[in-house]
């Protein structure tokens, strides 16, 4: 039988067009990324999400903190800052999707905000958000990731080019024109004795000639119907139906 496959155009957060098949089985996706910027006076971590992601930062994160918002051409900027100033944030709030990034402590001053708004580029679209340093003359950008999620299973796609040294060091088994490797997950004892020989103690990792990706499949063992007849059915589509390709 052959698994019908629903397509995926993504853009990863540094703007590299990304396509993901997924058979049908795996459900609705909920796609979000990770990027890093690293250069002389700009070291930052950005996550991406959703548009409204931000709406647990006052509500269940900073409650009874402080929340600023600068309106900017196609986006907000939202600062929001702990009531005992331990931690802020700032994120870049599009109509489509958002960025976020973390101080660890009390929220920066004026200048250094602005400083930092001046040196980044974000754009968004129904596709994903884009954000970039605005001068990249000595700024890297890496650890970009793409990440889909759904209570059923968690998608970490990255470029190959700088992501295949995370590899194994023995070859995988062949599928297509990937290579996979399974490996056990981290498990404390008990999740590791109720999920033995089951598709959910094990991590996948596929290789192919543009992206590292890795699957993992919900490992909840009290999730209601992990164990029902099918999911491992489902599993199966999923780990032979999947492609990513990274855009060169």
């Amino acid at each position: 039988m052959v698994a019908t496959l629903s397509t995926f155009v993504r853009s990863a957060p540094d703007g590299t067009r990304v396509t993901v098949d997924l058979p049908v089985e795996a459900g609705a996706i909920e796609w979000h990324g990770h990027t890093r910027f690293a250069g002389p006076g700009l070291v930052r971590d950005f996550q991406l999400a959703p548009a409204g992601h931000r709406r647990a930062i006052p509500s269940k994160i900073f409650p009874g903190g402080r929340e600023e918002t600068f309106r900017r051409h196609g986006f907000d900027l939202v600062l929001y800052e702990a009531a005992d100033r331990s931690d802020s944030c700032l994120v870049w709030a599009g109509p489509y999707h958002e960025a976020t990034t973390w101080f660890g402590g009390p929220a920066p001053r004026r200048l250094f905000l602005n400083r930092l708004i001046a040196a980044v580029d974000f754009t968004d679209s129904p596709e994903g958000a884009k954000i970039t340093p605005r001068i990249r003359d000595g700024v890297q950008q890496h650890g970009t990731m793409l990440i889909g999620a759904n209570d059923g299973l968690l998608l970490m796609a990255s470029d190959a080019r700088v992501s295949r040294e995370s590899l194994p060091a023995w070859r995988g088994a062949v599928q297509g024109n990937a290579e996979v490797w399974r490996e056990e997950l981290d498990l404390d004892p008990d999740q590791k004795a109720a999920l033995a020989g089951t598709p959910y103690e094990w991590r996948y990792t596929f290789a192919n000639p543009t992206t590292v990706f890795t699957l993992v499949f919900s490992r909840d063992p009290d999730q209601a119907g992990i164990t029902a007849r099918g999911n491992d059915a489902t599993v199966d589509a999923v780990l032979g139906g999947i492609n990513v390709m990274w855009a060169a």
